[in-house]
C-alpha cells in the first residue's frame, strides 16, 4: 500500500476584517484512502490582534494515510469564525484546499469567502452579523457543484504542510 504522511501547521489569518479569528479544520478523504494515525479535525485557539492584519495561530496539523488509488486524495476543509464585542460566536468564511501529493514542504494559501443570499440576508450580515451556513459543510469538500452559490471573498489562511510520499511508484502514482 502506498503511504502519505501529512505534517505541519495552520500558520495564520490575514486580510479578514475581524481583529479576533479561530478555525475549525478537517480533513475529508475518498473511500480509498485510510487514516492510519492523527487527528483528521480540530479547532485553532483564538487569536486576538487589534493592530497587525495578520493574526497568528501555529496549530499542529499531523496525519499518516494507507492509500491504493490517487482518486479522493485528502483535502483541508477550513471554517473561520470569530468573537464580536458581546461574546457571540459568529461564522465567517469557508475555505477548501487539496493536499499536495508531492513529497516536500508546501505553503499553501486557502482562500476563503461566505455565502451572502439575497438582499435580505445580505442585511442580517451587515447588521446583526448573521451570515449564512451552510447544513453540512462536509460537502465543500467532496463536491464541486457549487456554482451556483453567490458567494463574496474573505479573508486567506495560510497552511504551512511537509509532505512524505512512501510506495507512491508501485501503484502508478509517480511523483
Amino acid at each position: 500500500m502506498a503511504e502519505l504522511h501529512v505534517f505541519g501547521q495552520i500558520e495564520s489569518a490575514e486580510s479578514f476584517k475581524q481583529s479576533s479569528l479561530f478555525c475549525k479544520w478537517s480533513f475529508h478523504s475518498g473511500n480509498g484512502w485510510k487514516l492510519i494515525n492523527g487527528n483528521n479535525e480540530g479547532q485553532t485557539q483564538e487569536c486576538r490582534d487589534l493592530y497587525k492584519k495578520k493574526l497568528t495561530w501555529n496549530h499542529p496539523v499531523d496525519l499518516h494515510y494507507s492509500t491504493q488509488t490517487i482518486q479522493g486524495s485528502p483535502k483541508i476543509l477550513i471554517q473561520v469564525y470569530s468573537r464580536d464585542n458581546y461574546g457571540r460566536i459568529l461564522f465567517i468564511a469557508y475555505g477548501t484546499s487539496c493536499v499536495p501529493l508531492i513529497p516536500g514542504y508546501h505553503e499553501i494559501k486557502c482562500h476563503t469567502w461566505k455565502p451572502i443570499g439575497n438582499w435580505q440576508d445580505r442585511l442580517r450580515d451587515k447588521f446583526l452579523g448573521i451570515t449564512l451556513q451552510l447544513k453540512s459543510p462536509s460537502l465543500l469538500a467532496n463536491s464541486t457543484d457549487r456554482f451556483e452559490l453567490l458567494t463574496e471573498t474573505e479573508g486567506i489562511v495560510n497552511i504551512q504542510l511537509h509532505i512524505m510520499c512512501k510506495n507512491f511508484d508501485k501503484f502508478g502514482c509517480l511523483m
